[in-house]
C-alpha cells in the first residue's frame, strides 16, 4: 500500500508540473488565441462601469459607457459573447487589478475550482484514489493545460455546465427536490450567460431523464419550472443583442444549412479534444453506466451521475452536429468534467472484475492513470513575446495618445490593445484600428480599402492627427497596410521612427518586427471628433468619440 501511496503522489505531481510548466511560460507571454484580446478588454470594460458606477452617485447608462471605452480600446466581444465572463472577470479585478495577469491567475483558479468539484462529486461512488486519478486525468488533458492560463471563457461555461449537471443529477434522483431545480437552473442560466454552445443543455434536459430510466420526471411540476426560468432568463440577453445590433450578426440559417460533409469535417476537427485513452475510458463507463441501470437495476447515485455525464457529451455532439458554429476543439471542454467521471466509473468497474489480489487493487487505477498522463503528454504551447515592450515603447502621458495600429489584424492589433490597457493606469489612449478606419466590410465580413493612394493616407493620418502609427513589417496581408507603409516609411519629416520591436514565438524565431513612428508635427494636439467604425465584428456600428 505504501508503494500505491507514493505512486499516486508522483502522478499527481506529474500533473502539477504540466500544469506549472505550462503556467510559467504563458504568464510572460501574449495572448495567443484571436478571442484573448477581445475578452480581456471586456472584462476591463465591465469593471471600469461598475467602479464608475459604485463611486460615482449617478452612473452612466451602459451603453454610451461601452461605446466611449471602445473609442478607446476597440477590441470589445460584449454582444458577440453574454457577459457573466466579463462580470466574473470585474469581480477578480476588484482583488487583484485589471491585468492580464490576473486574468490568467482567474483561469487557473477556475480549472482549481472546476478540478475539485470532479474530486468531491465522484469521491463518494469511487473512492478517494480513484476520484484523485479521474481528476488529475482531466487536468493533464493538454485543451485543460492551455485553458488554465488562457482569458477565454470555455473554462468557466464549463465550471457552470459541470455544476448544472450535478444539481439535474440530484434532482432526478428527487423530483420534488426544489433546490436541486433552481441549482440546475441557475447554474445552467449562468452557463447559458457565459457562452452560447451552453444551449446544449436544452438537448440534455430532454435526454437526461431517458438515459438515467427516469421519464416520471417530465410529469414533475419542477421540470417545467426549470425549464422556464432557464429559457426565459437564459434568453433574455440574446434577445438584447439582436435588437440593439451589437456584436456579429450571426445568421443561424447559414449553419443549419450546412451540408453533410462540412458537419464531417467540423466533427473531424474537434475529435481531438481529448487524448484517445481518455476518450475510450469515457465511453466504456457510460456503457457500464447504462448497463447497471437498464439489466441490473442499480439506481445509486453514482449511476445516476455517470449517466448524466453520458448524456451531457452527447447533447453537446448533437448540438455541434445541428449548428456547427466552429471547428475549435475547445468548445468541447465542458465535456472533459464529464468525461473524468465516465472514466472514474471505468475505474472501478476495472477494479472488480479484475482478478487480482486484494491488497493491489488499489495500484489498478493508479496504473491507468499514469496511462492516460502519459497519452495526454506536454501541450503545444503556441507563444507570442513582444507585444508588452511595443505597448510600453509608447510614452504614457496624462491625457493619453491617438494610436493608430497597422499590424495584423487579430495578433497584433488586439495584443497591442490588450496591453496598452493592462499597463496604462491612466487608460486615457484612444486606439484606432486601421482595419476598420481605413477599410469598408460588406455583409460577409470582407474589408476592401477606401482609400487608394500612399498620399491620401499621409494625409488622413496628418490631419487627424495621429501621434503614434504601428505598423508589421512587409510582406502585408491586407492591402490598406502597403497604403500606410508607403505613406509613413516614405515621410521622414513628418513621421519618425521611435522603435522596432521584434515579436517572437516559443522556440525564439522572429515571427513580426512591430515598427512605432511617431507624428513629430502632432506635438499634443488631439481632434475634437473622430467617427470609429467597428467593423463586421462589431455589428458594423459607428461611434462618435469627443475628446474631453
Amino acid at each position: 500500500m505504501r508503494i500505491v501511496n507514493l505512486a499516486t503522489l508522483l502522478l499527481l505531481t506529474v500533473v502539477l508540473a504540466l500544469q506549472w510548466r505550462a503556467g510559467s511560460q504563458m504568464l510572460g507571454s501574449g495572448l495567443s488565441l484571436n478571442d484573448e484580446p477581445k475578452h480581456f478588454t471586456s472584462g476591463v470594460l465591465v469593471y471600469d462601469y461598475l467602479r464608475q458606477s459604485l463611486h460615482s452617485k449617478r452612473s452612466s447608462s451602459p451603453m454610451p459607457f461601452a461605446e466611449n471605452f471602445e473609442a478607446h480600446y476597440p477590441r470589445v466581444a460584449i454582444g458577440h459573447y453574454p457577459p457573466m465572463y466579463y462580470v466574473a472577470q470585474a469581480a477578480f479585478y476588484a482583488l487583484a487589478g485589471p491585468s492580464i495577469l490576473s486574468a490568467r491567475v482567474l483561469s487557473a483558479l477556475l480549472t482549481a475550482i472546476l478540478a475539485c468539484s470532479i474530486f468531491w462529486s465522484v469521491k463518494p461512488f469511487a473512492g478517494w484514489r480513484t476520484a484523485l486519478i479521474a481528476t488529475l486525468g482531466f487536468l493533464a488533458v493538454p485543451l485543460v493545460q492551455l485553458a488554465a492560463w488562457q482569458v477565454m471563457s470555455d473554462l468557466l461555461t464549463g465550471l457552470f455546465v459541470y455544476l448544472a449537471i450535478l444539481a439535474f443529477a440530484r434532482l432526478l434522483d428527487s423530483p420534488a427536490d426544489w433546490k436541486a431545480a433552481l441549482g440546475f437552473a441557475v447554474w445552467s442560466v449562468a452557463a447559458i450567460l457565459t457562452k452560447g454552445s451552453a444551449w446544449a443543455l436544452g438537448p440534455f434536459f430532454l435526454l437526461a431523464p431517458w438515459i438515467c430510466r427516469r421519464p416520471r420526471f417530465f410529469r414533475s411540476r419542477w421540470f417545467f419550472a426549470a425549464l422556464a426560468v432557464v429559457i426565459l432568463a437564459g434568453s433574455s440577453f440574446y434577445l438584447l443583442a439582436a435588437r440593439t445590433g451589437v456584436g456579429y450578426p450571426t445568421r443561424f440559417s447559414h449553419y443549419l444549412t450546412a451540408g453533410f460533409f462540412h458537419r464531417a469535417e467540423i466533427l473531424r476537427d474537434v475529435s481531438g479534444f481529448a487524448p484517445a485513452l481518455l476518450l475510450g475510458m469515457s465511453l466504456l463507463g457510460a456503457g457500464v453506466a447504462l448497463h447497471a441501470r437498464w439489466r441490473l437495476g442499480d439506481e445509486s447515485r453514482g449511476t445516476t451521475l455517470s449517466l448524466v455525464a453520458a448524456s451531457w457529451m452527447l447533447s453537446q455532439l448533437l448540438f455541434l452536429l445541428v449548428l456547427p458554429m466552429t471547428a475549435e476543439a475547445r468548445v468541447l471542454l465542458p465535456s472533459l468534467a464529464p468525461a473524468a467521471v465516465l472514466t472514474a466509473r471505468s475505474l472501478v468497474w476495472l477494479r472488480g472484475v479484475l482478478r487480482i489480489r486484494s491488497e493491489w487493487l488499489p495500484a489498478v487505477p493508479v496504473l491507468l492513470g499514469a496511462l492516460l498522463v502519459a497519452d495526454c503528454g506536454l501541450a503545444p504551447l503556441i507563444l507570442f513575446v513582444g507585444y508588452r515592450q511595443a505597448a510600453d515603447a509608447i510614452p504614457y502621458s496624462q491625457n493619453g495618445a491617438l494610436i493608430f495600429l497597422a499590424g495584423e489584424d487579430w495578433r497584433g492589433e488586439g495584443n497591442l490593445i490588450a496591453e496598452r490597457r493592462s499597463q496604462d493606469p491612466r487608460h486615457r489612449d484612444v486606439m484606432l484600428r486601421g482595419t476598420h478606419m481605413l477599410n469598408a466590410s460588406d455583409e460577409k465580413g470582407v474589408y476592401r480599402p477606401i482609400l487608394h493612394s500612399p498620399e491620401q493616407v499621409r494625409s488622413y493620418l496628418l490631419a487627424m492627427p495621429v501621434q503614434f502609427v504601428v505598423l508589421g513589417r512587409p510582406p502585408f496581408d491586407n492591402a490598406y497596410q502597403t497604403l500606410v507603409d508607403s505613406a509613413v516609411v516614405g515621410d521622414p519629416a513628418d513621421f519618425r521612427l521611435l522603435s522596432t520591436v521584434p515579436i517572437k514565438n516559443e522556440a525564439g524565431e522572429t515571427l513580426d518586427a512591430l515598427r512605432i513612428y511617431e507624428n513629430v508635427q502632432a506635438g499634443n494636439r488631439h481632434p475634437s471628433k473622430i467617427e470609429i467604425p467597428l467593423g463586421f465584428d462589431g455589428g458594423k456600428r459607428v461611434i462618435e468619440f469627443h475628446w474631453p
